[in-house]
């Protein structure tokens, strides 16, 4: 399998960490002795089965190491679009006959703690299921218990309470289809209110009387999309553990050094 490592996202200059982030992204802080963009990668080096990595959003100069091929790719103007951009350059190793079946792992480069054991946890299971998307999930017990205080958004369901994770996968071929509603998802991915509203006035509703389940939320979602969008809920805590704010930075920081993981780490 690929891997995409979206590697956007720029700290506001009045964040005391943007002196410290070359050219203001978030993902070249260091955490650890290493920047949150290598950490990733380690954690991609360490994977089994990983093909090729294309990293999108920082300069093409920006030194980096990886035990897999590695290409840099410019960010385009959102989210969505640089996938699309990433699926277009992988799409043609994907030849043969499962070309059709051939997906991507996408890896946030703001979620330090990832490691390549979880990455293989997820790929092994994208791969399994087949599905056209399958995103992660962490439930809100283990991550309240695993980095209290971690400033997750929640969505409350009959049956779970979940907040997102920061490793997906999708397959290349869908990379085209639906782009326009996929677009309205990720901005609204942090407010659960309007992520149901625009599916459909009758999610809405469910999710306001606390009726809705994650089945009938994937339905509702899958139908609207017209692909099939499938969740893993995590075992690991840190695979929804991305760093947006100073209090989240530290918390990772901490956790890395509980791990015992120095500049060489």
């Amino acid at each position: 399998m690929d891997a995409i490592v979206l590697a956007g996202g720029r700290l506001p200059p009045e964040d005391p960490a943007s002196a410290a982030a070359p050219g203001g992204l978030k993902c070249l802080q260091e955490v650890g002795g290493r920047t949150m963009l290598q950490r990733s990668l380690d954690a991609l080096s360490a994977a089994r089965g990983i093909a090729r990595v294309i990293v999108i959003g920082v300069p093409p100069e920006t030194p980096l190491d990886c035990s897999h091929p590695l290409e840099v790719m410019p960010a385009e103007s959102d989210m969505i679009r640089s996938l699309q951009a990433a699926a277009a350059r992988l799409a043609p190793g994907a030849a043969g006959a499962d070309a059709d079946r051939a997906q991507a792992l996408v890896v946030s480069a703001d979620a330090p703690l990832v490691t390549g054991e979880m990455l293989d946890w997820m790929r092994e299971r994208a791969l399994d299921g087949g599905a056209d998307v399958t995103i992660t999930a962490v439930e809100r017990s283990l991550m309240e218990a695993r980095f209290a205080g971690s400033g997750r958004t929640y969505v409350r369901l009959r049956d779970a309470e979940l907040c997102g994770g920061d490793v997906a996968a999708f397959r290349l071929a869908i990379a085209d289809r639906g782009v326009e509603l996929a677009e309205r998802l990720v901005r609204a991915r942090k407010h659960p209110w309007q992520i149901a509203a625009i599916v459909g006035p009758g999610t809405l509703a469910s999710l306001m009387a606390g009726r809705l389940t994650l089945a009938q939320a994937l339905k509702a979602l899958n139908a609207r999309l017209d692909l099939e969008l499938s969740v893993l809920v995590s075992p690991y805590a840190e695979m929804a553990m991305d760093v947006d704010k100073p209090e989240q930075l530290a918390l990772v920081r901490a956790a890395l050094e509980a791990r015992g993981l120095d500049a060489q780490g």
